[in-house]
């Protein structure tokens, strides 16, 4: 996965410098830097653009519940709705939408949306894909909270547990990040939007959620021991790299409209999401082990099955070749008992005039219980464990029958020939001696 943080302003003297993070699983980062566009990392996997979060306003909206909602009809709906609330025109706001948006419309529930500059998304995308790197998610660097989101960040269990429902339900984050070089930005995210703090400290008592025992504190590493002391409390240490791979997890993407992608691609990067999260997140580890155990299992049970049905099928060999050697003492060398055991009572068949199934009269015998009722033949001719019947058709034998034939050894074939001057149909039939084959 390759993650890129798209620049808040378009460079004037020269090419965009992008900051870059490498993913293999989507859960860790291996390589991060910063390069132009044409420097970037290529075929890293899934490309994610990352909006800055100045950019990004939340606007909370109950949006009427029908019965055929797509995306075009929403966007429509927050123009109208929105248009008070954005600065800018609203045909040139791009909206990011939470995923789920037809449940939590049917469910009668605000719906938090996100919107942005077009134009500007537009510009940000436009120099990636006209070098080739296909932005196939947008997601915004910091983004209401939401259930699904809290269950991946890998370090953040900032939840509570709803009374009797089981439920996860997110409470407020605060981040405190900037460069070391310039004051320390705060930023508070909860389930209603994200909000940029006063600098002064003094000013955040009319933010309830800063109250909160639940409320989780995420620090770049430049502002721990800073913000430790003007808050009273240890905040978790979490570096931009681990923001932006937070970013990449949750459940808010922006690639709709004309950044949409098909639905096809859509469900298969959300199946590649989810096994990467099976096969590496911690969250999983019981059930890898799990199912670890279970194939393990089944291969012992496998092995041990096979080697009851070894020992049973070299038992009964034995058996057989027992019984060969004491009723055909002449037998020397006993290689394949069933084999020689069919050749022999073949043979002693003969020796006492019975017919076998290879005979003339066998054949004839178990193809007339096949043919149609008081059917005439009109000729046949035999040789060796064939059956040749002139002027019947292959057709005149259900398939069930040709079936049971083979399974008795005959196999059964037609084609024409030549009588009196006249072309007509030839039934072969042939019995496959395994013995005399072998």
């Amino acid at each position: 996965m390759l993650i890129i943080a798209l620049p808040q302003k378009a460079q004037t003297n020269g090419p965009n410098i992008y900051n870059y993070w490498l993913s293999p699983n989507g859960l860790s980062i291996s390589l991060s830097g910063q390069a132009s566009a044409q420097l970037l990392p290529k075929n890293a996997g899934e490309v994610v653009a990352v909006i800055p979060w100045q950019l990004v306003s939340w606007h909370s909206v109950k949006i009427p519940a029908a019965s055929q909602l797509n995306a075009e009809k929403v966007t429509a709906l927050l123009n109208g709705m929105l248009e008070d609330e954005l600065l800018d025109d609203v045909t040139s706001v791009h909206f990011i939408l939470p995923n789920g948006l037809r449940e939590l419309i049917q469910s009668g529930r605000e719906v938090v949306v996100g919107a942005c500059s077009k134009d500007w998304l537009r510009q940000a995308t436009q120099a990636l894909q006209e070098l080739g790197i296909n932005v196939q998610r947008i997601v915004c660097e910091l983004s209401p909270l939401t259930a699904s989101d809290v269950s991946t960040l890998p370090q953040q269990q900032s939840y509570s547990e709803s009374a009797g429902l089981g439920r996860q339900t997110p409470a407020a984050v605060l981040h405190v990040i900037g460069a070391a070089s310039s004051p320390a930005t705060a930023v508070l995210c909860t389930p209603q939007g994200v909000t940029r703090l006063p600098a002064s400290t003094s000013d955040w008592s009319a933010f309830k959620a800063l109250g909160s025992s639940s409320l989780e504190i995420l620090c770049e590493p430049q502002w721990v021991q800073s913000t430790s002391q003007a808050l009273g409390r240890e905040p978790k240490l979490y570096s931009a790299s681990q923001r932006m791979l937070e970013a990449a997890q949750n459940s808010w993407d922006g690639a709709t409209g004309e950044w949409a992608q098909s639905k096809g691609l859509r469900f298969w990067r959300g199946l590649h999401r989810k096994y990467t999260s099976f096969a590496h997140h911690s969250q999983w580890s019981l059930a890898r082990k799990a199912l670890a155990s279970l194939v393990l299992i089944n291969l012992i049970g496998l092995n041990a099955w096979s080697w009851l049905q070894s020992s049973s099928v070299k038992e009964r060999e034995a058996e057989l070749s027992s019984l060969l050697k004491e009723t055909f003492p002449r037998i020397g060398l006993i290689v394949d008992p069933s084999l020689q055991m069919q050749r022999e009572m073949r043979r002693l068949q003969h020796s006492r005039g019975q017919s076998s199934a290879g005979d003339l009269e066998s054949m004839l015998g178990i193809i007339s219980n096949y043919l149609p009722p008081n059917y005439k033949l009109q000729s046949f001719s035999y040789s060796a464990n064939e059956l040749r019947l002139n002027g019947v058709s292959k057709d005149l034998i259900t398939a069930q029958s040709q079936s049971a034939l083979q399974k008795s050894g005959y196999t059964l074939r037609s084609e024409n020939t030549t009588l009196g001057g006249q072309t007509v149909a030839v039934l072969i039939i042939t019995f496959v001696d395994a013995a005399n084959a072998k």
